[in-house]
Formats: structure tokens, sequence, C-alpha cells
């Protein structure tokens, strides 16, 4: 909605994912800078899931043995900047500023059979 645009059907049956830059996080009791207020800041609550090498193509099955380590992150978006840089077609980059991890990480069997 806040693109403007019609959630495709496969929003529903295929993984969502979003990688950007990485070069930077902020500590989960840091301020978030915003420079101005018309960049529109939004938190959005979400799980990160840690990874070893993931072979391209695996089998979602198989891909789950490669969870090494689970937790939360406050993902930041600067709503206002969203529309011009998907407007050129290379999704988001500017409009996605440092993410918030939380303090503690678990791992898969930590959660047992909720898991």
């Amino acid at each position: 909605k806040a693109r403007g645009a019609e959630i495709p059907a496969s929003f529903w049956t295929d993984p969502l994912m979003y990688q950007g830059g990485s070069d930077d996080f902020i500590g989960p009791r840091e301020d978030i800078a915003l420079p101005s207020d018309k960049w529109g800041i939004d938190f959005e609550a979400e799980v990160a899931v840690v990874t070893t090498d993931v072979p391209m193509g695996v089998e979602p099955a198989q891909a789950a043995e490669h969870i090494c380590l689970l937790m939360l992150v406050n993902d930041v978006s600067l709503r206002g900047l969203i529309p011009g840089e998907l407007a050129k077609g290379f999704g988001f980059f500017q409009s996605k500023p440092a993410s918030a991890f939380s303090p503690v990480a678990v791992t898969p069997d930590e959660l047992g059979e909720t898991w």
C-alpha cells in the first residue's frame, strides 16, 4: 500500500527476502537518526535468520539445515524515499538505513518443538 502497488499472488507462496547494505548496524538500545522528517521513518519487527552458505536452488528441507541463529530485528524504513527509489526499478537502498538487532540470538534447537 505504501508504494501504491497491488500485492502479487506470489506474495503468499514465495519467500519474501530483502538484501540490503551490511556495513553498518544499530545497537539494540541506540538512537535511530532521522536527518529529515520528510523521509518518513517506519519501524518493522522482523525475524533475522543467520545461515551458513546455502547452495543455490536447494530444497526447503535442506535449506533449513543451514540455519545457525535466529534473532529479532528492528527493520528501519524511510517511507518518504521508497517511491522514488522503486520507480528506478532497482529496489531499496537509500530508503533502508541500518537496522537494529536484538541483543540475544538463539539456535533453532533452543526453540525445541516450537521451531
